[in-house]
């Protein structure tokens, strides 16, 4: 039979042993590679002011490490809005890398606790940074002087981590995009302008165009006018030269009727004439004509 004593010991001893391994186990911490952290003694409170990094710490039993990244990380924005100097929404996409200076990780940790409150205040700071970037420019400069927006962002982005003990790289404004109506007045604006200029390019070949027609207007109507007054003297000529012939057969006529009134002997009367100029004509017709009319003019032989 075993004696107590001994069995005592023996258990007594594997308490130790595992007591050891406990304690050994609960005092070492690992960080990777791409790790830095603080050691935090969870039973005193007491943090330790100085950053590890990676490899295998020991420490107080049960101690932790408060830890963050030794890398730069991405922190984007993606469809941030913010008003420019015009009061016009702008709508960015950016992103950029951030990284917790190790020299200052027990100032952070005080201040923000862990990574993760750290991470929320980063982020609520860039954007604020955006925003106050954003209100330098205004609508037509985020496209003209994008070079220098981009620039604008990164200062006030380091001006604000720079109390946040905070370091930034590859800062990229990869979208900034200005409201559809404003786009679509710009559009406007560059078709109407794309418009006068080539109505000012059009225009002297215009004035040519038209000032080709005025001239062969001109020159169409002189001709017109000339030929009216070819026309008109023709015609002025030929009704000159008709009347002087009804003027010389109705000379002759009244020459012819004067000899045949003086040759029959009715005497050259007015009531002989028309009585005579009634019988020629009615002798004439082609048709009959059926008119009453006094006798004719009788021929006398006594003298009254």
């Amino acid at each position: 039979m075993a004696n107590p004593k001994v069995v005592a010991g023996l258990v007594f001893a594997v308490i130790i042993v595992v007591m050891i391994i406990v304690l050994v186990a609960t005092s070492l911490k690992k960080l990777s590679s791409d790790q830095i952290g603080l050691a935090y003694d969870t039973i005193n409170k007491d943090l330790d002011k100085e950053a590890k990094t990676e490899g295998l710490h020991n420490g107080p039993p049960g101690f932790e490490f408060i830890i963050f990244p030794s890398v730069y990380k991405t922190l984007t924005f993606d469809n941030l809005r913010c008003l420019n100097a015009d009061g016009v929404i702008i709508t960015l996409d950016v992103t950029y890398q951030y990284k917790a200076k190790a020299q200052k990780l027990y100032d952070i940790v005080m201040n923000f606790k862990d990574y993760d409150g750290y991470k929320t205040v980063l982020q609520y700071t860039g954007e604020s940074a955006l925003h106050e970037a954003c209100s330098y420019f205004n609508t037509s400069q985020f496209q003209a002087e994008r070079g220098a927006f981009q620039e604008k962002v990164r200062d006030k982005i380091v001006e604000k981590y720079e109390v946040l003990y905070c370091d930034i790289t590859d800062l990229q404004v990869s979208n900034i995009a200005r409201p559809s109506e404003y786009e679509s007045a710009i559009r406007s604006k560059e078709r109407a302008r794309e418009d006068i200029q080539v109505a000012f390019n059009e225009r002297p070949r215009l004035i040519t165009e038209a000032e080709t027609e005025k001239r062969e207007a001109n020159t169409t109507a002189q001709i017109i006018l000339d030929k009216a007054n070819s026309d008109a003297r023709i015609l002025k000529a030929r009704a000159e030269a008709e009347a002087e012939g009804i003027i010389q057969q109705y000379e002759k006529e009244s020459e012819a009727y004067q000899q045949i009134l003086s040759s029959s002997g009715l005497g050259f009367t007015v009531e002989g004439f028309i009585s005579y100029m009634g019988v020629r004509v009615i002798s004439s017709a082609k048709n009959p004509v059926y008119i009453g009319l006094q006798s004719p003019a009788k021929s006398s032989y006594q003298t009254p």
